[in-house]
């Protein structure tokens, strides 16, 4: 059963990858991945944080419903999804992206194509961030499937 709200603890959490430490100040930090979900009555999650996972962009996606919840900052909706419910078997297209200016960060996520807003956050120093996807449940006979994995990290973004 879904809570109202999700909270990070109900998700079983994979890592997928490590940027190297991000040390430019204009550098665009970009996580794509197709996340395929075993149930569409489970949420999906996914997210890029910095080492002390207090910073970063964290997703859930209801495939049932379309909801897009914000779990970095408090878990409330963010948005749905237009075209929902999500069929079963479909991959959900994630791209998650951070523009760093100074020592500010401007978030981008972008779901199945659609656009949603983000709360900007500040980072001092140089950091490394972990990419990483979950899906929500306890038991871990029904994995998340994911492909189409890409992170980067370009340290002069063409435009932002």
């Amino acid at each position: 059963m879904n809570s109202i709200i999700p909270n990070l603890q109900q998700f079983q959490l994979e890592e997928l990858g490590k940027t190297p430490m991000v040390d430019n100040p204009n550098a665009e930090i970009s996580f794509k991945v197709d996340l395929e979900p075993s149930r569409v009555t489970k949420r999906i999650l996914v997210g890029i944080r910095d080492e002390s996972c207090n910073r970063g962009i964290t997703v859930a996606v209801y495939p049932a419903t379309g909801e897009v919840c914000d779990l970095s900052n408090g878990g409330g909706v963010i948005g749905y999804l237009s075209q929902s419910p999500v069929s079963p078997g479909s991959p959900i297209a994630c791209d998650l992206t951070l523009y760093r200016f100074g020592a500010n960060f401007v978030c981008s996520v972008r779901i199945q194509g659609e656009i949603f807003l983000y709360p900007a956050f500040s980072l001092e120093g140089n950091t490394r961030l972990t990419a990483f996807v979950g899906q929500e449940g306890e038991s871990e006979d029904q994995r998340l499937s994911w492909s189409r994995l890409r992170l980067d990290v370009l340290e002069q973004p063409a435009a932002a």
